[in-house]
């Protein structure tokens, strides 16, 4: 069997499209048939499973407790919310990148939300990928949204965390971690291809025009076209960040001086300093520059950790590469269609 072939497939639904939180919480708490049981860790998932000789743990029922979950949430944070989450932590070959098929998705979350919300809670976990989708969604989200708050239960990497600085405010598990921006070619980060020809300028300058032939080949691989592609996307990411800051997270904030948000864009993009781009970007960091970004406690931490496992099993059970979902009636995702 190989995988030949993704294509978007349905998950179950909720079959009231116009289904609330509060509905979802209670028939699913009051059902005799399926009694509240919590996922505060992985261990309860498996602990589940074997004190149930023939546990019920179809797609309803997974979908079900991601609901309730969800319902949770939105009743302690006073805003819907959508899930936007992808299957990359067991280092599977999957299109699990953001990418310009997302947006119907996001189209489909954003437009199932009631017209009288005007905030939005977005669950985001991601690896990251194309700057230019991702600026689509943040698109789809500011057109519907005066205000945008996300929420990271695990990971959100590269496009993932410029997505995640595109919002009013991040709320940051205690397990959970941003990451670098600066983009990558073909899995290169574009500021080791630049600095590699920055390296062998200053070589042949120091060293005299006799360095030159050791340095030819190289310079034969990494064209003048390639220099200016990657220089530019450095760009791009810098741009959209900075944009973004200044219009959503900083708006309207007097105290806040442009240096800061230069600050905040350059560490986020310093591959120099972080020297990898999957390099990990903790809470306390993020917040000593000011970015507006807060742990949550409490009851919130539990429902976010317990959304991320469910979520978690969900992809590990199933095809499925990516999630879309919120409790407005839309649940689907994309999976990877196996052929013989």
């Amino acid at each position: 069997m190989s995988s030949q072939e993704q294509q978007p497939a349905p998950v179950p639904t909720l079959e009231n499209s116009s289904v609330s939180s509060a509905q979802v919480r209670e028939s699913v708490s009051a059902s005799a048939e399926n009694p509240i049981v919590r996922f505060r860790s992985t261990q309860d998932w498996y602990t589940f499973l074997h004190s149930n000789p023939t546990p019920e743990v179809d797609g309803d029922r997974l979908r079900e407790f991601r609901s309730r979950c969800y319902a949770e949430i939105e009743a302690l944070r006073g805003r819907p919310l959508i899930v936007y989450a992808a299957r990359f932590l067991d280092q599977t070959q999957l299109p699990s990148s953001i990418a310009l098929d997302d947006i119907e998705g996001f189209t489909d979350l954003v437009n199932a939300i009631p017209a009288a919300h005007e905030s939005i809670d977005v669950l985001l976990h991601s690896p990251g990928g194309d700057p230019n989708a991702t600026e689509r969604i943040v698109g789809i989200l500011r057109n519907r949204f005066r205000e945008v708050h996300f929420i990271i239960p695990h990971s959100a990497y590269s496009a993932a965390t410029m997505l995640a600085l595109s919002g009013n405010e991040i709320t940051l598990h205690s397990s959970a971690t941003l990451g670098p921006i600066d983009p990558q070619l073909d899995g290169i980060p574009a500021r080791s291809i630049i600095n590699g020809f920055e390296n062998a300028k200053q070589k042949i300058q120091l060293e005299g025009p006799e360095t030159l032939p050791a340095y030819v080949p190289l310079l034969q691989k990494l064209d003048l076209h390639l220099l200016e592609i990657c220089e530019d996307a450095d760009k791009l990411s810098k741009q959209l960040v900075t944009t973004w800051l200044t219009n959503y997270m900083f708006a309207g904030k007097q105290d806040v001086e442009t240096v800061r948000i230069t600050e905040i864009v350059e560490y986020f993009s310093s591959y120099d300093d972080h020297m990898t781009h999957s390099r990990p970007l903790h809470y306390g960091k993020i917040a000593q520059l000011g970015v507006m970004i807060n742990q949550p406690t409490g009851r919130l931490r539990d429902l976010i950790w317990e959304t991320f496992i469910l979520i978690n099993i969900f992809f590990g059970n199933t095809g499925f590469y990516k999630l879309y979902e919120n409790n407005y009636g839309i649940s689907w995702g994309r999976q990877q269609v196996l052929q013989p």
